[in-house]
């Protein structure tokens, strides 16, 4: 749990936001709702995680930028476990997701994936908050697995919603942050952090609102696990963005 260990380690250090005049961004179906979400966990055979990256890019890639209502699809590979990466997937509905599953560019990476794919898990979720500048390129992912206290989790959604939505408005180097509920077990917490780079996520670590928000969270967890993933370059969307 690098992320949390370091930011405990820091709290009583004062940091500093690097403002930008960026703004943060919920992602909302035009109705307003929260949208689709599911997780994605891809397995390649040894040493192919790359290929398969390669595949989508040409096949599955160009398809779904095309699609409006994929309003995302943000992922990172295991810096542990370089041959497993893990998706977030937002759809503005089931019907969005039915679109791009049964499209032609689909089809063909699913086809194409299947001589190196070893294992896949879908994993169905509800938001919390999903929170991003409307543009930029984010290079560090990090990813949180929590187990809340049942009797907390108000609390917990409350607080981070409230520092999703703080940190991308005002930390330049913070692109986005999206927190999610396993669908069947709502206490169950997934989350992602995309960040401009190490520095950016240095500032955010090391910042005194960071370290607030860390003594928020006392004693809410029964269990914390950080998946650290390896440089990435992810192009922020702005499908779905509210102004």
């Amino acid at each position: 749990m690098r992320h949390l260990r370091k930011g405990l380690a820091l709290m009583a250090m004062a940091g500093m936001l690097v403002t930008g005049a960026a703004s943060a961004h919920p992602i909302r179906t035009p109705e307003g709702n929260m949208p689709m979400i599911h997780w994605a966990v891809v397995e390649s055979t040894p040493g192919d995680m790359a290929k398969m990256g390669e595949v989508a890019a040409r096949t599955v890639g160009p398809t779904a930028a095309g699609e409006l209502g994929t309003y995302a699809l943000y992922g990172g590979i295991d810096a542990e476990q370089p041959d497993v990466m893990r998706l977030l997937e937002i759809y503005e509905s089931y019907e969005a997701y039915r679109i791009h599953a049964t499209s032609e560019g689909f089809q063909a990476y699913r086809a194409e994936r299947l001589p190196i794919l070893k294992s896949l898990k879908i994993l169905e979720a509800n938001g919390i908050v999903l929170e991003q500048k409307a543009e930029g390129v984010g290079t560090v992912v990090l990813m949180h697995r929590y187990e809340v206290r049942p009797e907390r989790l108000a609390e917990y959604q409350k607080l981070a919603a409230a520092e999703a939505v703080r940190a991308v408005r005002d930390d330049a180097g913070v692109l986005g942050i999206f927190v999610t509920a396993e669908h069947d077990a709502p206490n169950v917490i997934h989350t992602m952090e995309i960040y401009r780079d190490e520095a950016a996520y240095q500032s955010y670590a090391e910042s005194e609102a960071y370290g607030e928000y860390l003594r928020g969270l006392s004693s809410m967890f029964t269990a914390a696990r950080e998946i650290a993933n390896r440089p990435a370059h992810i192009v922020l969307s702005a499908k779905g963005l509210q102004k």
